[in-house]
């Protein structure tokens, strides 16, 4: 079950902890590789911008429909920092 940025420690099972650890390390890897997310003013040490934040699918886009299901985004806050997903595909969870 996919459940939303502010659902409670210790709620995945086994097997959704070790998907949330691959995709983890894919994004890390992922950001690596496209030298990290500029969204305002992040260069690298040779003055560029990063290109990961073309992979970005719900970051900023409050009010957008959701690339899978066509929901809209909203935004809420998880400690202190603003966070973006789908109601639809992010379900609460009802533990």
């Amino acid at each position: 079950m996919r459940t939303r940025p502010s659902g409670a420690r210790g709620s995945l099972d086994g097997d959704e902890i070790v998907r949330l650890r691959k995709a983890i390390r894919a994004a890390l890897e992922m950001g690596i590789a496209r030298q990290g997310t500029t969204l305002r003013d992040y260069r690298d040490p040779e003055g560029r911008r990063g290109r990961m934040q073309d992979e970005l699918k719900v970051y900023g886009r409050a009010g957008e429909p959701c690339p899978r299901c066509g929901a809209p985004i909203e935004k809420t806050r998880v400690a202190g920092r603003g966070t973006w997903y789908c109601p639809q595909c992010q379900e609460l969870d009802p533990g």
